[in-house]
């Protein structure tokens, strides 16, 4: 019998209510991915020795502008092809745009997790200055109303969403329901959202460059009629 792939319907998940704009990010305990130790094992190939730290999350993101995203799960293909991918390519323009860390947070163990992290190291050729969080336990994406069922197979895991937090304070909230949508929460998105908005004036309103192009254009027909209509 054929299990793998198997659909079923969704579980109920047990859950606070989805965390908010303005909420504190919890403080509840994961373990951080610090690095890797290579050693030589038989046959001259080499084995990883995680390293990985327990500590609060708001600690692991520290303050200032952090982002966290949340991903259903290592080696899942939208999590691999696109999302991890998308985030370690953009990481210098949001660093550019202020933000000071982007970690990453799954379901995985932290063993798991460094591997798939080295996998997507390698198969772009390039380092990911990204954190890298297990939350085993899922206690971290419960806390926080983060959580869903994604069905056989895959189970209880993080839902897709980036939380963009300042000082740990709650300032923007995406979500792509399901394990294989990306819109909402892809790094390109984010890159949109943080990146400057249209000129604003000292009342506050904004206005669009479009806006003022009109105007000048408005302005400029304005003097050229009242050039021709001589002195009044």
């Amino acid at each position: 019998m054929q299990l793998f792939g198997r659909g079923r319907a969704k579980r109920a998940v047990e859950a606070p209510t989805q965390i908010a704009v303005g909420a504190n990010l919890p403080d509840v305990e994961i373990e951080a991915l610090l690095f890797q130790l290579p050693t030589e094992s038989e046959g001259g190939t080499q084995a990883t020795d995680v390293k990985a730290a327990v500590l609060p999350l708001t600690k692991a993101l520290g303050n200032g502008t952090t982002i966290l995203v949340g991903m259903p799960g290592a080696f899942t293909p939208t999590c691999s092809d696109q999302h991890l991918p998308g985030f370690i390519k953009q990481s210098e323009t949001l660093k550019a745009l202020g933000v000071e860390r982007v970690a990453v947070v799954t379901t995985n163990d932290r063993y798991v997790n460094s591997a798939w992290n080295s996998a997507i190291e390698e198969c772009m050729t390039t380092k990911s200055g990204l954190l890298m969080l297990s939350d085993a336990d899922g206690d971290c994406v419960k806390a926080m109303g983060l959580v869903d069922d994604m069905g056989f197979g895959l189970g209880l895991r993080s839902k897709r969403f980036v939380v963009i937090a300042e000082a740990g304070v709650v300032k923007h909230v995406l979500v792509d329901e399901g394990s294989e949508s990306l819109k909402a929460t892809s790094a390109e998105e984010v890159v949109l959202l943080l990146s400057p908005q249209p000129v604003a004036v000292s009342d506050g309103d904004e206005v669009s460059p479009a806006a003022l192009a009109g105007g000048a254009l408005l302005l400029a027909a304005a003097l050229y009629f009242a050039s021709q209509s001589g002195p009044f």
